[in-house]
């Protein structure tokens, strides 16, 4: 998230990209998100999953989780990879390899809410998607910019996930706003956590309202069949 999920530590989550707010639209740029992960940032240290036999149900739950969220942005079952790796936190590469820290997963494996919401912002990063090039040429602030665009792109794709799944969003929330305190300066690529939160929040409760509404709407046409 830069949960990081998606930097280190669990608050961002080790990507970030695509979108932008006017007038710079990374969708325009030829040097757009870039094909290696995270931007050229380093990736965490894979780790053997035989290892840590004592994750063994964590992670078989959690690549369960992982295939049912892939399902929402048309991957099928078993095409995003989930690995293990070093640290609390969490990150996804080009090809739709999803990495757990070793950490993260021993804390808060049994935390079902939490790990949707994690895993579903690294899904909502869709980087199979982002556009090939080179963004050297990018200055500091453009590329903080974009990555802050890319993270709220995949908190509002974990709000919509906890919405599908029936999860309360609540965990991941609380998990934020307590990392954000841990922070020794206000970070200038992604989002403070407050504002993180609202938008999880307010994607959460959109999709929460469409739902309702397809379902009343499926229930008045049965109701109206029946009358007829």
């Amino acid at each position: 998230m830069v949960i990081r999920i998606g930097r280190s530590p669990l608050g961002s989550t080790q990507t970030q990209l695509q979108g932008q707010p006017q007038p710079f639209n990374p969708s325009r740029v030829a040097g757009h998100p870039v094909s290696v992960l995270l931007f050229g940032k380093q990736a965490p240290r894979k780790l053997d999953k035989k290892k840590h036999p004592k994750l063994g149900k964590k992670l078989k739950k959690a690549s369960a989780l992982l295939d049912r969220i892939a399902e929402d942005v048309g991957r099928r079952e078993g095409e995003l990879a989930l690995e293990l790796c070093e640290g609390e936190n969490a990150c996804i590469s080009r090809d739709g390899e999803v990495m757990l820290g070793v950490e993260l997963l021993e804390k808060h494996g049994d935390d079902d809410p939490l790990l949707i919401a994690v895993l579903g912002h690294e899904v909502g990063h869709q980087p199979w998607t982002w556009p090939e090039g080179d963004l050297s040429h990018l200055s500091k602030k453009a590329l903080n910019a974009l990555y802050r665009a890319e993270e709220a792109k995949a908190d509002r794709f974990a709000g919509r996930v906890c919405a599908e799944l029936d999860v309360s969003p609540d965990a991941v929330c609380e998990f934020l706003l307590a990392h954000q305190r841990f922070e020794t300066k206000v970070p200038q690529d992604y989002d403070p956590a407050e504002v993180r939160v609202a938008t999880i929040l307010d994607a959460y409760k959109r999709r929460k309202r469409r739902r309702l509404g397809v379902s009343l709407l499926g229930t008045q046409a049965a109701r109206t069949r029946e009358l007829w």
